[in-house]
Formats: C-alpha cells, structure tokens, sequence
C-alpha cells in the first residue's frame, strides 16, 4: 500500500518542480502562507514577480470545506492561482473553481514518487479588489510609500484603515499592484524565513 499523499509531500514537488524556474528568478519572491486580509485567510504558496500567483494545495487528507472561501479570498488577491490537489478531490474542486483557476492533479507513483498532471491552465483574474491588494502591506510600507509621494505628516500619523484608503484613492489599480508587488519583495522580515542581520 503506498503511503498517503501530505502537504508536505506536494508542497516539497511543487516548489522543487513545478515552481523551480520561478523560485530561482532574480526578480521573484516565494512566499509559504502568505496572509490574506491580516490573516483571515493565507495562500498556501505565493510567487510574487510581475504578478501574484497563489497556488492552493489540498492533500488526500484535507477536505475541501474551507475551499469555497479560500477561492473568494484568492480571487480578491492574486492575478492567477492554480490548486494542487489529491486525484480524489478533483471532481469536487472542479466544480467549486472559477474558470481562471488552473488545476493539477497530483498521485504518488508506484516508486513513491509525486506524480503532477496539468489538467486547466490558470488564467489571468481581472476581479481584484485594491484595497484588499493593499492590505498585503504593513502600516509602515503603506506610510513609505505615502510618504514618498509626499503625504502631508499629519495624515501618515493616521490609523492603518486610512492609510489604506488613502494609498486606494492616489493610485489606479494596475499602479498599485505594482508597488504592492515591489513593497512585498523588498520586505525583509518574513514569518517562514529569517529576519535579516
């Protein structure tokens, strides 16, 4: 009987495989468990380049309860997102999946091996929402950037909600994904890998 295909398993192949080329750009950050909405959610692996590719793992052991609002807070975020997933869940995730998501399924082989099959090319989401793409950031790369445009003192003193809502109203969308994006690779201080001496 072989052994049980874990997150740890798919997570492990699809950074060494599947995601390999994007890990070793110059210009690409890989995230584990990236928060979405100061938490509420996380993408299980995040590539951050010239966009926001989420990719949703689901091991023969998880269920697929949480899926329905993990795609609503994934569609809000990311450009692209493809799921990883257990042969077993396919039908069901299939049918739970926006267009634009792109679908792999995944098996262990007789040798043990992850074995990844592309069934759905992912597709580019025109349905972000910029205030919840502003939200990636921390209060202080928001009032960097506010400050860079040169943001009165006072309002860079002001809660993080307006700060938020300021950064929104300064830049179109595309533009703030943009810094998003570049404010996201420049952080140093990333929960899954070290803070920097």
């Amino acid at each position: 009987m072989r052994p049980r295909l874990k997150d740890a398993d798919l997570r492990t192949a699809a950074l060494g495989r599947l995601l390999a080329h994007a890990a070793n750009a110059p210009d690409t950050l890989v995230v584990n468990e990236l928060g979405l909405a100061h938490g509420a959610s996380r993408v299980d692996i995040a590539v951050i380049n010239g966009h926001i590719r989420g990719v949703e793992i689901k091991a023969e052991a998880d269920s697929l309860e949480r899926l329905p609002r993990q795609v609503a807070a994934y569609g809000q975020v990311v450009d692209r997102a493809t799921l990883i997933a257990d042969e077993r869940h396919l039908p069901a995730a299939l049918s739970l999946l926006p267009d634009w998501w792109g679908v792999i399924s995944a098996r262990r082989a007789a040798n043990g091996a992850v074995v990844f099959r592309r069934l759905r090319a992912e597709r580019t989401n025109r349905a972000t929402d910029p205030m919840t793409v502003a939200r990636l950031l921390w209060r202080e790369e928001v009032r960097a950037i506010l400050e860079a445009q040169g943001c009165d003192a006072r309002l860079l003193r002001a809660p993080r909600a307006v700060l938020y809502a300021e950064l929104v109203s300064r830049y179109p969308k595309r533009k703030l994904a943009g810094l998003v994006r570049a404010a996201l690779k420049d952080r140093g201080n990333w929960r899954d890998r070290p803070r920097p001496a």
